[in-house]
């Protein structure tokens, strides 16, 4: 099982233990996410950054979209492009299954996402509970397919 996070706030106003949090997770720029295992020191660094991170638990079917559409190998070509689909849905199906990272099979540790396609739901300055997609979000597949 893998969690995805997906960074949604910027920069300004975020206090120095967050920002090095950023930094081990990969989580350098707005709208970046990472995959991680579900493991008690992941979880520990989400905790850290919860109110401006949307964290969630993924499936193999969303980890082949999000390494479909934008993946990248380590010199910075596209996925796709340098791989057949068959073998990106056999990685994407052996990463959710192990606890090898995205640098092990040579792919960048984390993705670049657009801003969601039709907005974020109830806007995105608001946890999730009852609104907007910040903090832990059971619907994280959704939204990473509107951001992916």
């Amino acid at each position: 099982m893998r969690i995805a996070v997906i960074r949604l706030k910027g920069k300004r106003g975020i206090a120095p233990k967050v920002k090095a949090t950023y930094v081990s997770l990969n989580l350098n720029r707005l709208h970046t996410c990472t995959l991680l295992p579900d493991t008690e020191g992941s979880r520990g660094m989400i905790q850290a950054c919860k109110d401006s991170v949307s964290f969630g638990a993924v499936d193999g079917s969303t980890i082949e979209m999000l390494l479909l559409r934008r993946g990248l190998t380590r010199d910075g070509k596209k996925l796709s492009a340098s791989m057949k689909p068959e073998a990106i849905a056999k990685l994407a199906k052996e990463i959710s299954a192990s606890d090898k990272s995205l640098s092990d099979h040579a792919i960048l540790p984390f993705f670049f996402l657009a801003p969601p396609r039709g907005g974020f739901d109830g806007g995105s300055k608001k946890s999730y509970a009852p609104y907007g997609p910040l903090g832990k979000n059971p619907h994280i597949g959704e939204l990473l397919a509107k951001m992916a």
